[in-house]
């Protein structure tokens, strides 16, 4: 079932279940039909074929004084009419009456001979039958209602009633399984902030339990976290002194010392002090501390910020857009991702601000020769660095680490794509807008 592919478990479980009983009542109506109700009305067309030979056998043995009674009496027991067809009638051979070719099967077996059963629908639906004899044809005609029988009709609704009910039991009772596991996926979603949701009442206690454990693995989870970023920060702290001594020692050397040493050293401490920096901060964190703002205003900060630093900035922007975030997380993680592009997407962006499908969306896409597709993700890890393709053989590795972080202490995603196959990085960053 490929057109099931992609599909909800709610809708790929309520439509096997639906088509499995579909199909299961459909045998079990053909089943009924062969072996109950065609035996049923093959045994009634015999009975009736005898009784209509009869008649008319009877009918052409009487004296014409008594043929009156004994017709009278065979409409009034049998509801069988001895009588020729009036001219104005006009017969149709029963092709489509399944009980009229059966009886006329019947028949013919019976008489050796071809015995057509006709069926008028007006005034009254009846079927008539021609019985050669000896000394002429026999009519007779009875009306249709009287080979009605509640069984099949009984039988029909019957099992239609019953399809229908498994149908609503299943839908029920998928979605009763399946509500809690939409209470699961939501909790996976959320942040290790956010409060878990709360199973519909009444569900089973295997979901329960399941949240329950989820819970106590996500406190577990944190804690493990909390413990090695504290470890990081406590690392990093305990680097500085070290480096402030190397600072010390470097402020001390001799002027005879090579200028290409002294030059070389320092660079090299002041990376490592920026290594540091951004190494605290990935290891502490940030707690959102939520303000009204205008985030039009703060791009046009961070604006200034990368084209004093040599950038080139084109956009795409409203005049205003109010938003409710941090302002000193939300500047540096756009100072994070611009400086990214600076470095290493050809120091050009374009930013575009869009709304839409209950989100809003920063979007800024760098000229940049891009980054394959299964190495976007790594770059969120941290100290992971690129290819040599965006001039990756400088920077710590931490920037778009830390940049993810700081949006999702904020209840904000963070993505990476290309623009194109030709090149170009774009960097999204998304937001529920209520």
């Amino acid at each position: 079932m490929r057109w099931l592919r992609g599909r909800s478990l709610f809708a790929q479980t309520a439509w096997t279940l639906g088509l499995g009983i579909v199909v299961l009542q459909t045998f079990s109506l053909l089943a009924v039909v062969f072996t109950v109700l065609y035996p049923l009305a093959q045994r009634s067309a015999e009975d009736l074929a005898g009784l209509l030979i009869i008649s008319a056998q009877t009918y052409e043995r009487l004296p014409l004084p008594e043929r009156g009674n004994f017709a009278r009496s065979l409409r009034q027991d049998n509801g069988i009419v001895i009588g020729l067809p009036p001219r104005e009638l006009s017969l149709g051979e029963a092709h489509g009456h399944l009980y009229g070719r059966l009886l006329s099967r019947i028949l013919s077996l019976r008489l050796q001979q071809r015995i057509p059963v006709y069926t008028v629908d007006r005034p009254v639906p009846t079927l008539w039958v021609r019985i050669p004899g000896k000394q002429g044809a026999v009519w007779l005609h009875f009306d249709r209602r009287r080979l009605a029988s509640s069984l099949p009709l009984a039988t029909i609704v019957i099992l239609l009633l019953s399809t229908l009910a498994l149908l609503i039991l299943s839908i029920i009772l998928v979605r009763r399984v399946i509500r809690p596991l939409a209470v699961l996926a939501d909790a996976l979603r959320r942040s290790w902030k956010a409060p878990l949701p709360e199973l519909p009442p009444g569900g089973p206690r295997e979901f329960a339990d399941l949240l329950e454990i989820f819970a106590n693995m996500r406190t577990r989870l944190k804690a493990m976290i909390d413990h090695q970023s504290l470890l990081l920060v406590g690392v990093s702290h305990d680097l500085r002194s070290p480096l402030a001594r190397l600072r010390m020692a470097w402020e001390l050397l001799p002027a005879s010392t090579p200028s290409k040493l002294r030059d070389g050293m320092l660079q090299d401490m002041e990376r490592m002090g920026e290594l540091l920096s951004q190494s605290l901060s990935l290891g502490r964190g940030l707690t959102a501390r939520v303000a009204d703002l205008d985030l039009i205003a703060l791009l046009h900060e961070v604006r200034a910020d990368f084209e004093r630093a040599g950038g080139r900035w084109q956009e795409d922007l409203p005049r205003r857009y109010p938003f409710r975030g941090d302002y000193d997380a939300l500047r540096r993680l756009l100072n994070n991702i611009l400086d990214n592009a600076r470095r290493y997407g050809g120091g050009q962006v374009r930013v575009r601000l869009l709304r839409g499908g209950g989100r809003g969306l920063l979007r800024i896409c760098d000229s940049g020769p891009g980054v394959p597709e299964a190495d976007l993700e790594k770059l969120f890890e941290p100290f992971y660095r690129g290819d040599d393709a965006r001039g990756h053989e400088e920077g710590s590795g931490l920037g778009l680490a830390i940049a993810r972080q700081l949006a999702e202490a904020q209840d904000m995603t963070l993505r990476l794509y290309n623009a194109s196959p030709t090149g170009g990085l774009c960097v999204e960053l998304a937001w529920p807008v209520g």
